[in-house]
């Protein structure tokens, strides 16, 4: 029967709210949990065994909201915990991974670059995603990267002194697509896109909120709601990080932020 529990987002910190901003775009009515681990993050460093601990500690506090679903809105702890967690729990599960089947189709006569965290280059599920539609495709770490949307550094000298330095491989090279693997760095594309002037950037984010939707709707859960649904947000950052995420999401559409 339909359901006005909320859903939840977790992610390493902050960068998940970029894909709650296309979830909400599809499912204005739901309310959403949200939880982001900015005091342990970066994931993307860190070793499968704590990751995973991080992560079902970060879940737990959604669980604790008594969402009806559950959306790992990070890279990394897809990689390394979404088939753990869909075993482990009764409520719809959902992953998020670079979008590399997108990027086939978007792909011309150039290359696609993917950028993402060491850690989600060396997970299985990456392993079969590149087996499948790894053609024409350069991989590309970038630690660091998201540091800087944790910071609200989303422009200025340094980025793009850093941005300069970790794409000079890829000068001289035809990029078509650039494959944004961590959900932090959709909040970069004005700063990454002047690197790649004739490239498409995407994400995984609309993938994800058409598959959450279609969950929810062959279960008969969405909500009853006739209002616009609320964001609840909490961080393992404390009070100065959820200031952060409220600044991240400035746009009217946002004004359901709940107050903590």
């Amino acid at each position: 029967m339909p359901s006005a529990k909320p859903i939840g987002f977790f992610d390493s910190g902050m960068g998940g709210l970029s894909v709650v901003r296309t979830a909400r775009q599809l499912l204005p009515l739901e309310d959403i949990c949200y939880c982001g681990d900015s005091a342990n993050a970066p994931y993307g460093t860190k070793k499968p065994e704590e990751i995973q601990a991080l992560t079902r500690a970060g879940v737990q506090i959604l669980l604790d909201q008594d969402v009806k679903a559950l959306v790992l809105a990070c890279n990394t702890a897809s990689g390394v915990a979404l088939t753990h967690l869909q075993a482990a729990l009764d409520i719809p599960v959902l992953g998020i991974q670079p979008a590399m089947e997108a990027a086939q189709r978007l792909r011309r006569t150039g290359e696609i670059l993917v950028l993402a965290t060491p850690a989600t280059f060396k997970t299985a599920r990456y392993g079969a995603l590149k087996a499948r539609f790894g053609r024409h495709t350069l991989d590309l770490p970038a630690p660091g990267l998201m540091e800087f949307v944790e910071r609200l550094e989303l422009e200025g000298p340094l980025l793009e002194a850093f941005l300069r330095a970790l794409f000079n491989p890829c000068q001289g090279k035809a990029i078509d697509v650039v494959v944004l693997g961590c959900t932090h760095y959709p909040f970069l594309c004005a700063a990454i896109q002047p690197f790649f002037p004739d490239a498409v950037l995407i994400d995984d984010s609309p993938q994800v909120a058409a598959q959450l939707r279609e969950q929810l709707q062959a279960l008969d859960l969405l909500t009853p709601n006739t209002k616009s649904g609320s964001l609840r947000l909490f961080s393992s950052g404390g009070e100065r990080a959820v200031a952060l995420m409220r600044r991240l999401l400035p746009d009217p559409s946002e004004a359901g932020i709940c107050p903590d």
